[in-house]
């Protein structure tokens, strides 16, 4: 009986060398589509948060122009910047609140609030004009800016 040589030897290793490298690489472009999917879904988490954090501090300075007097008379005068520092265990942020006279009108009963939400590295800003209450029994009318 003639055996005849194959000189095939060793190409199944080879081909299951190239099979491997391309799992490797699809297992690595797979990895790393879920990583940036994980960024955006952190981003977009964080700029929520950080609107939520804007409209807060807006509410802050609404209370205070409605309840202190001592706001109120600093506010028509200069501007007025509060920063606050939230830090739980779940949740980070800032928010500034900057709340002054309108400069592009005299009315003198108008307030021009100014907040930032910051969390992480995502900022939102909400800007308001509040008319002042002329008395007790007035409401705060609350002018939003566009």
């Amino acid at each position: 009986m003639a055996y005849i040589r194959v000189k095939e030897r060793g190409s199944v290793a080879i081909l299951g060398l190239i099979a491997m490298m391309l799992l490797l690489v699809m297992g690595s472009g797979m990895l790393i589509l879920s990583n940036i999917d994980l960024e955006i879904a952190a981003n977009h988490r964080d700029g929520i948060s950080a609107q939520y954090l804007a409209e807060a501090g807006v509410q802050w300075a609404i209370v205070q122009l409605k309840t202190n007097t001592d706001f109120i008379i600093q506010t028509g005068v200069n501007n007025v910047t509060t920063t606050e520092n939230l830090d739980t265990k779940t949740f980070s942020g800032v928010y500034k609140v900057t709340t002054g006279p309108d400069s592009k009108t005299n009315n003198q009963g108008i307030r021009l609030i100014r907040s930032i939400g910051t969390v992480n590295k995502a900022k939102r800003q909400i800007t308001a004009k509040v008319l002042l209450a002329t008395n007790k029994t007035d409401p705060l009318e609350i002018i939003w800016d566009k």
